[in-house]
């Protein structure tokens, strides 16, 4: 099949492969920090964030400074080139201030989870080897119990307070005036190293570590792919998600006020459009605010359709909302455009490994869709029995190939092979097909990682956990769909023969060990056989259709 579309068309068909059109990196920068601090030195006055709670503001002059201070502080702590820094907090006022000191310094940035439990915290410690974790005053007993347990040496930092823990107020303390005005950046020699590290789980159980370059991140700024950051944005995702990352560097290279929410809930983020309408401090035209596209996740939107919220505030203002992270039904998308009087839902698909996005819809495509490939990005459908690659409305695995997206998975050199094929194919794991139109819809997905609220579960760590009772003779989880949440993990299990564990017991084990993604909505069900496979492998693809039948409503 060989196919060109038309001009208006940014993509082309050749041999059943979609392809965007090729955009290259033109830039003298190959340190994001120093591009960071140029942008914020150009308009010291500009308001680059706002607490909406609390209604205060840093101005660019104080976000830079506060960025410098706490470079030189990472400098006179030992951190260089390949270190690894942690931020572990929501969205914060002053959680900006090391993330983006860590790429000033040449160290890699790693976001780590702030609701995390101790054995959670012990992993991301292990894996990514940072020596300095930036906390919230929430997090840090559970890191401080983990650093316990681990025997680890690694330096913590509190935003707030904590006791006999460093604040990081003092972290900004000490600075001479000669040293903020002659600080430089340091050199990258490699615009393809590693700047971040972000975490996506697979079928392992554990999650695993993505590097993400500074190309990459560079590439996000510079060439507009899917979406394009103006006006005032309002998303919700923390620095643990990609759309965090990306989102707050977007925002101070394009001179947009970063709103600062920690925490989603349904009807306050609809307030929080309607306010905002309006100024926030009387005729102060600087702080004259319009929220003009919001960025949620599909759960988000559901909760929020599903209470109405939607109709019952104004959100005339919006004239995007921008829809990633799962599945969004065609019904949703018209429901959720029927509310939009100005604005349009965009639907997008990417990945953490794919440091961003590849599709996205414009106005005029199908509901229920991803959109078409964007620019730098290849996509291709492959038959799961032969591995060729389909023509349109032919259900397969989803492959993609982009320039920005990872080379790997940090030192896991096994787990980059069984994703990355030798033609730099990454398998997605995901169902899906496009049709006629170039148009993506994603059905379903092969590996067993399930999503709630956004959040990904590794059913085999709940397993584990099940496992640990005596009465369990066998066990598998798997996501039972829901409109709200994305999915809710539902046990599935063989117990010992006359045993009376119930299913209240089993559920209480897995709350008392586990953070509350992982809880088990779906519920437990008991199996007198489990089905299995051919291989003796337990088969979840049963499971998941009686699962069905117990789909949340």
């Amino acid at each position: 099949m060989n196919r060109l579309f038309q001009s208006d068309i940014d993509f082309t068909i050749k041999d059943y492969i979609l392809k965007g059109k090729e955009e290259s990196l033109s830039t003298e920068y190959t340190n994001i920090g120093k591009l960071l601090l140029d942008k914020m030195k150009a308009k010291p006055d500009f308001i680059g964030q706002i607490d909406i709670i609390t209604e205060e503001t840093y101005t660019f002059a104080e976000m830079f400074d506060r960025t410098v201070k706490c470079a030189l502080w990472l400098r006179q702590q030992g951190i260089k080139t390949n270190d690894v820094v942690a931020v572990c907090a929501p969205n914060i006022m002053d959680s900006f201030a090391p993330f983006f000191a860590t790429f000033c310094v040449g160290a890699i940035f790693t976001p780590w989870n702030s609701t995390m439990d101790i054995r959670e915290a012990c992993y991301f410690m292990k894996l990514s080897g940072a020596k300095i974790a930036f906390v919230d005053e929430n997090s840090v007993n559970t890191i401080l119990e983990a650093v316990k347990l681990d025997n680890n040496d690694i330096k913590v930092v509190v935003f707030g307070k904590a006791s006999n823990i460093l604040p990081f107020s003092k972290v900004l303390e000490g600075h001479s005036k000669f040293d903020l005005e002659n600080f430089e950046c340091a050199q990258i020699d490699n615009i393809h190293d590693t700047a971040a590290l972000l975490y996506s789980s697979g079928t392992t159980g554990l999650p695993k570590g993505v590097t993400i370059s500074h190309f990459a991140l560079l590439c996000n700024l510079f060439i507009h792919g899917g979406w394009r950051i103006d006006g005032i944005p309002l998303w919700l995702s923390s620095y643990f998600w990609i759309s965090g990352v990306l989102l707050t560097l977007n925002c101070t290279f394009n001179y947009c006020k970063r709103l600062l929410y920690p925490k989603f809930e349904e009807e306050t983020t609809c307030k929080i459009i309607e306010k905002y309408k309006k100024n926030l401090k009387g005729n102060d035209e600087s702080l004259f605010l319009q929220v003009t596209w919001v960025f949620l996740s599909p759960s988000m939107i559901n909760r929020i359709l599903k209470a109405g919220y939607f109709k019952k505030y104004d959100i005339s203002s919006i004239t995007k909302i921008y829809v990633g992270g799962a599945t969004f039904t065609a019904k949703s998308q018209i429901q959720l455009q029927e509310c939009l009087t100005n604005g349009d839902v965009i639907q997008m698909y990417g990945m953490t490994e794919l440091c961003g996005i590849v599709t996205a819809q414009k106005p005029n495509h199908k509901a229920g869709a991803v959109g078409t490939v964007i620019s730098n990005s290849q996509i291709k459908i492959i038959d799961l029995e032969t591995g060729n690659a389909l023509g349109p409305n032919q259900a397969g695995e989803l492959l993609i190939k982009s320039i920005i997206m990872t080379k790997g998975y940090y030192n896991n050199p096994q787990a980059t092979k069984d994703t990355i094929d030798t033609d730099g194919w990454l398998h997605t794991g995901d169902i899906a097909y496009y049709d006629e139109d170039g148009e993506l819809f994603i059905m379903d997905r092969l590996k067993e990682t399930m999503k709630y609220r956004g959040f990904q579960i590794s059913p085999s760590e709940i397993e584990s956990v099940l496992q640990s009772h005596p009465d369990v003779i066998e066990v598998a989880v798997v996501g039972v769909p829901h409109l709200q949440d994305d999915e809710h993990p539902i046990a599935f299990i063989m117990k010992v023969p006359g045993s009376k564990v119930s299913e209240q017991e089993l559920r209480e084990l897995v709350e008392k060990n586990m953070t509350d993604s992982y809880h088990l909505r779906g519920g437990v069900k008991f199996l007198e056989k489990m089905p299995h496979t051919p291989s003796g492998k337990i088969s979840r693809k049963d499971l998941k259709v009686i699962a069905k039948n117990y789909q949340a409503k």
